[in-house]
């Protein structure tokens, strides 16, 4: 009895290009789909800097011993101490001692890291002053600003000559300060972050009646911060802004002429 065979079907070419072009625009859908994806998962999220080798207690952290690690926005929140790669602050660390000896996968958290020079305030040398600088409450700082930290200090001063018009303007006061206490504590920020309203730094005892007397021209009669990194090579005393001097010691519109000594 004769074997039949099966009819094998071959598409014509018009067909098989119906079908590679299906396929292609498949594929161009699902990579554009991807695409939008990723799109929206890295617009809603943060990189954070995660260790990827061990690192020993006092050992610099350097960039080759880190990786980028993507969080998602609604897990941001639980990464609102560690640094971030997009934070100038979280770059800071990169360079900095580790606090412990520090294992892969760990992230950095800012309130690990104590500045240098942080607590040394129970000495103070002859000639200087730890003094006080009123500072706006609402601060954003977090545990961006520790205790040993360097700040720039500026203010809003009215500039103008005219009483009857107001003129602000912000003028740097100092620059490259290091910050010896938040709010009268020397203690790194941590887990709880704290509020304060003014920072503790160390100047020259001529630099502290300068800075009580800039306060009584600044607008809001308090300073306003700037985090910045320490200054790199050999360290260099920060001194008071000379316009900001010139500006508190030109006379003022309106100001009652001084009266004679009374006779002797």
């Amino acid at each position: 009895m004769a074997s039949s065979k099966e009819m094998q079907w071959i598409p014509s070419g018009g067909v098989l290009a119906v079908a590679i072009g299906a396929a292609l625009v498949a594929a161009i859908l699902v990579n554009v789909y991807i695409g939008h994806v990723r799109s929206q998962y890295e617009e809603g999220s943060r990189q954070f800097y995660q260790l990827k080798d061990r690192v020993d207690k006092g050992s610099p952290i350097q960039e080759r011993n880190l990786t980028l690690v993507r969080i998602p926005q609604l897990l941001e929140p639980a990464f609102k101490m560690a640094a971030g790669a997009d934070d100038p602050a979280g770059r800071m660390l990169i360079g900095r001692k580790a606090p412990r000896n520090m294992s892969p996968g760990e992230f950095l958290w800012f309130y690990e890291f104590k500045e240098e020079g942080a607590g040394e305030i129970t000495h103070i040398p002859k000639g200087y002053e730890l003094v006080t600088i009123p500072i706006s409450a609402d601060n954003p700082f977090g545990q961006q600003l520790q205790p040993g930290g360097y700040v720039n200090i500026r203010g809003e001063f009215e500039v103008g000559s005219d009483p009857k018009r107001s003129e602000v303007k912000v003028m740097t006061v100092m620059e490259n300060v290091q910050v010896k206490a938040l709010g009268g504590s020397a203690e790194p920020v941590a887990l709880k972050a704290r509020t304060y309203d003014n920072v503790q730094i160390m100047v020259r005892s001529s630099q502290a009646k300068q800075l009580l007397e800039i306060q009584r021209f600044l607008k809001t009669k308090r300073f306003a911060l700037g985090v910045t990194s320490q200054p790199e090579g050999a360290a260099v005393e920060p001194e008071i802004s000379k316009e900001v001097l010139n500006l508190i010691e030109r006379p003022r519109a309106g100001a009652a002429p001084a009266l004679p000594p009374p006779p002797g």
